[in-house]
């Protein structure tokens, strides 16, 4: 009887049938195989779905973020269940992704949501530990020889790169590691009495596998002759692996009844309880740890100030603004949208806008809009005076920063000088707000708004940190 395969996340060429949604809540017992790559497991929704902080960042809303639990929890029974039946999951270890997501929302105050958070990963379907996961791509990928891969080896080296790597893998079997061979890229894991294997990414070119026939409307997308190859060649090495695998452990999976009480052992049952005990106490440590890596994200968006740019480089000037005293927010009444509308504790009031520069220093282009949005900003009932403009520049985004010339070109320069707008270099803005969030420096905090205040027409210099 030909084994049936089941992919989440990844089509193998011509099995596309075989392939289903990670949302579509399918039943997964039906196969004798599964493969699965949690590249795509991320939350979905419509318009409004996602929820901007005033602060920085965001959370997926609690419709949205229930929706994605519920799937993921989901998946998780499917594959314990698929695994406790004595069957195979195969699992590509693509890349690790975080998601924010909200349990529900209050309001202390009018206007006000605050959005209760928690973190959830495309990983967290596995119902076992299978190490620290450490995002990491290359390669540059070792074979250990284990003679359960040969054949996969020999067929797919040259198709094999990894986006992650473990550490701590416990009692798995090692089958790809990198030149560290405590870098593990591929193992098996016994679980239940089946077998969870993960294993590098398997690319393959879908441009170069794919090709069309017919014209116009009738033209259609096919999978090429080397294409069929590669996937029939795929499935049949998982499903010689899968038969090795079995023939390993191949024990009855033991009836249900023989979990009752009568038939179990006194020891066993200490065991039990003491296996229990320790659940109890990882599953703990795993909330504490998952709200400690949140904790790291919180802070380290100020960071972002140094090498980002768009809505994530906003973010972070926000941050480090209201850091330093100001009150900064964005503003959109669905007429005028500002990137930054900052006011200082001494009310002076100034819009911003940012531009991050990959390998150049950042030019005029934003004066244009800039000078546009004061004037809309000005029309508004209730701003009486004109704000001082500010660019927020990165340019040379991706050197370290004490390696970059001039971010701001001469043109720039000379322009702000003209209509009298404030020059701010965000790893300078990033110096002086870390400063002040790690020493609580209210007065040196007040000089930094003071020169920016002053710097109307010029690039802001702020002053030195005061040493220790």
């Amino acid at each position: 009887m030909e084994k049936q395969i089941i992919t989440i996340g990844y089509i193998i060429p011509t099995f596309d049938e075989n392939h289903i949604d990670f949302y579509s809540g399918a039943s997964l017992m039906d196969a004798d195989i599964l493969l699965i790559s949690p590249e795509s497991f991320e939350p979905r929704g419509g318009y409004g779905s996602w929820i901007e902080f005033s602060s920085g960042g965001g959370c997926y809303n609690a419709s949205t973020s229930s929706e994605y639990e519920k799937k993921i929890s989901h998946l998780k029974k499917e594959v314990t269940d698929f695994l406790q039946s004595g069957k195979s999951v195969f699992v590509i270890l693509s890349k690790e992704e975080s998601h924010l997501l909200s349990s529900g929302v209050s309001h202390p105050r009018k206007g006000e949501n605050l959005h209760s958070t928690y973190t959830k990963t495309n990983y967290d379907f596995l119902p076992i530990s299978i190490g620290t996961l450490v995002s990491a791509s290359g390669k540059n990928i070792e074979f250990s020889g284990n003679p359960l891969f040969s054949d996969f080896h020999e067929k797919f080296k040259k198709s094999l790169e990894y986006q992650l790597y473990i550490e701590n893998p416990g009692s798995a079997q090692v089958i790809f590691t990198g030149k560290d061979k405590t870098k593990i890229l591929g193992a098996i894991y016994k679980v239940k009495n089946g077998h969870l294997v993960v294993l590098p990414l398997i690319n393959y070119d879908e441009k170069k596998f794919t090709e069309h026939r017919g014209k116009g409307k009738e033209k259609k997308a096919y999978w090429t002759k080397e294409a069929i190859q590669f996937g029939k060649s795929l499935v049949k090495t998982l499903v010689d692996v899968d038969k090795a695998l079995r023939k390993s452990g191949d024990r009855t999976p033991p009836p249900d009844w023989t979990s009752q009480a009568d038939f179990q052992l006194t020891q066993e049952q200490v065991l039990q309880k003491e296996i229990e005990k320790k659940s109890t106490e990882i599953d703990k440590l795993i909330s504490q740890k998952s709200e400690l890596q949140e904790k790291i994200e919180q802070e380290v968006r100020l960071r972002d100030l140094l090498f980002e740019k768009g809505k994530i480089l906003e973010n972070a000037i926000n941050i480090a603004l209201e850091i330093l005293g100001y009150t900064a927010e964005n503003y959109n009444d669905g007429n005028l949208e500002i990137d930054h509308v900052i006011t200082s504790p001494e009310k002076d009031r100034f819009i911003g806008e940012a531009e991050g520069k990959d390998t150049s220093a950042v030019n005029i282009e934003k004066f244009s809009q800039l000078t546009r949005i004061i004037q809309e900003d000005l029309r508004r009932e209730e701003v009486e005076n004109p704000a001082i403009g500010i660019l927020f520049g990165n340019g040379f985004r991706l050197t370290k920063p004490s390696e970059r010339v001039e971010q701001f070109t001469t043109k720039c320069i000379s322009t702000a000088k003209s209509l009298n707008c404030v020059l701010v270099r965000t790893p300078d803005l990033f110096r002086v707000a870390k400063y002040v969030k790690e020493s609580r420096d209210d007065s040196f905090a007040k000089s930094c708004r003071d020169v920016i205040k002053d710097s109307i027409g010029k690039i802001v210099d702020f002053p030195e940190i005061p040493k220790t």
